[in-house]
């Protein structure tokens, strides 16, 4: 009698086993998990140095602002030397657009007050309030001004250094500016 004989017999099948299979799938999702968190962290990174870089960019432009108005501007307050240096605040007379303008960092930001003034007298004589202030900043503000108000005897140039660190997250950057002013005393230019 004929042996009924299988064709497959001594072949090996092909395909994965239920084994192979659970392992691959486990190395996958490893190495997929390991690939998510760099990804999280590289976005992330970038995300801080981005909002950092827009906040420098902002502390630049404030700083440029501020030059420009200091550099047509008497110092009232502080109006002579201090031994508390840096200040808080620095309030001058713009003769340019006839404004009283403080600028202050509070509450880790940078804020600005304006208001009409017929010269540097009245504008030593202005008082600001809260309520007057807007913020100009963005981002974590700390700093301070160092200030050398103008001086007619003995004969000084007056000038004022801004320096701020601005602080987004866990990164951080400093800038510094000066500015010299144009005029010599409290009554303006005597040039």
């Amino acid at each position: 009698s004929m042996l009924y004989m299988n064709p497959n017999k001594g072949k090996r099948q092909k395909g994965f086993s239920l084994i192979e299979v659970m392992v691959s799938l486990f190395i996958f999702g490893l190495v997929m998990t390991a690939a998510s968190q760099i990804f999280t962290r590289a976005f992330a990174g970038h995300r801080y140095a981005r909002d950092l870089q827009r906040d420098v960019e902002n502390a630049q432009y404030l700083s440029g602002i501020l030059s420009k108005e200091l550099r047509t501007s008497t110092i009232v307050d502080p109006n002579g030397p201090t031994g508390n240096n840096p200040v808080q605040s620095v309030q001058f007379y713009e003769h340019s657009q006839g404004l009283c303008i403080q600028y202050r960092i509070n509450q880790n930001a940078l804020e600005v007050a304006k208001q009409s003034s017929t010269g540097p007298s009245a504008c030593n004589n202005a008082v600001f309030t809260s309520g007057d202030f807007t913020t100009v900043s963005s981002g974590t503000i700390q700093g301070g001004f160092d200030v050398t108000p103008s001086d007619s005897s003995p004969r000084t140039v007056g000038r004022v250094t801004l320096a701020l660190r601005i602080q987004e997250g866990t990164h951080s950057a400093s800038i510094q500016s000066t500015v010299s002013l144009r005029d010599y005393g409290s009554s303006g230019s005597d040039l």
